[in-house]
């Protein structure tokens, strides 16, 4: 009789044990899943945002690669080589600024040539770059504004 009341206690335990584990994992399952699902809302929730922001981007004009001398205090050459493209508020914007290429390529050297290359190498004197150039070209058009001023590619040598 011992040994059948130890069997029956053996087999409770396993039976607990099983039971234990079962419960366990899918404890376990159901949290990693939340945890998944949590992650993927986040995931869309950050694309929506990207896909938001570049959507109210406006129209794009590239303008063709800038070559300009630098001031220097040493009077050695330093060239700034500097590809910009502006955002349009307007698509029709686009005519106005090819019957006006010359003009806005020439204030646009103009700003860029007056610079040192320390007053320009930072973050913060591009941005005073793009807004310059912003703020000079908006004066001059009449069939829209430009939004912003990208810096494509920037090289000081």
């Amino acid at each position: 009789m011992a040994k059948n009341a130890s069997n029956k206690t053996l087999i409770t335990i396993v039976v607990i044990l099983i039971i234990a584990l079962l419960g366990a994992s899918a404890a376990a399952f159901w949290y990693l899943n939340k945890i998944d699902t949590a992650q993927t809302q986040l995931n869309r929730q950050e694309q929506n945002t990207t896909d938001e922001t570049l959507a109210k981007i406006g129209p794009l004009y590239p303008l063709k690669p800038f070559t300009v001398n630098l001031r220097t205090a040493s009077g050695k050459d330093v060239y700034l080589k500097a590809t910009l493209t502006l955002e349009l508020d307007d698509k029709l914007l686009s005519k106005e600024l090819d019957a006006k290429n010359a003009v806005i390529r020439d204030n646009i050297i103009m700003i860029l040539s007056n610079q040192t290359a320390q007053s320009i190498t930072s973050d913060m004197g591009k941005s005073k770059i793009c807004k310059k150039i912003k703020a000079n070209l908006n004066s001059i058009l009449t069939d829209g504004q430009i939004r912003n001023v990208y810096i494509v590619n920037f090289v000081i040598q």
